[in-house]
């Protein structure tokens, strides 16, 4: 409900993560033209353009909406990978571990919360809430840092460019 889609349609619904599998690949080139921030800015307003569509009265809207949304926020999660591989300067893989569980505690996390507005307040709270984690991603943005060559030791926090 609302569209009366069978399970064979249904199964089709997961096509709308086709156009992430070309996009994200790009991440890292977007990124190293324009700057971290500028890329996840794009990314999220590139998701965030999609939420109108998800609350349409036809199917072919919601997908464009769902597509929108799957290449934004992946594009977005791609450039971050990417960033924590710049911004690491010890530990690589260790800082690289901790962004994934924080991504993967944040997605669990993010799905109950979604849940819970859907079962309680319906549909257009749910894509409301997925607006916030958008908006508060975009927010997140603005505080990341890269240290010059040399200052991770010092422990100094002069950013460089992003």
């Amino acid at each position: 409900p609302p569209f009366s889609v069978g399970m064979m349609m249904l199964g089709v619904v997961y096509f709308v993560f086709l156009p992430s599998i070309v996009t994200t690949p790009l991440a890292g080139k977007v990124a190293a033209r324009i700057g971290t921030r500028p890329a996840l800015w794009s990314a999220f307003a590139l998701a965030a353009a999609g939420l109108p569509f998800l609350l349409a009265d036809t199917l072919s809207a919601v997908l464009a909406g769902l597509a929108l949304l799957a290449v934004g926020t992946f594009f977005a999660q791609a450039t971050a990978t990417g960033f924590v591989g710049r911004a690491a300067t010890v530990d690589r893989g260790a800082a690289s571990g901790l962004y994934l569980a924080s991504y993967f505690l944040g997605g669990l996390t993010g799905s109950a919360v979604l849940g819970v507005l859907f079962d309680r307040l319906g549909w257009t709270a749910c894509v409301a809430g997925i607006g916030v984690s958008l908006a508060l991603g975009a927010l997140l943005a603005t505080r990341l840092v890269l240290m010059h060559p040399g200052q991770a030791a010092r422990n100094t926090r002069q950013p460089a460019t992003l």
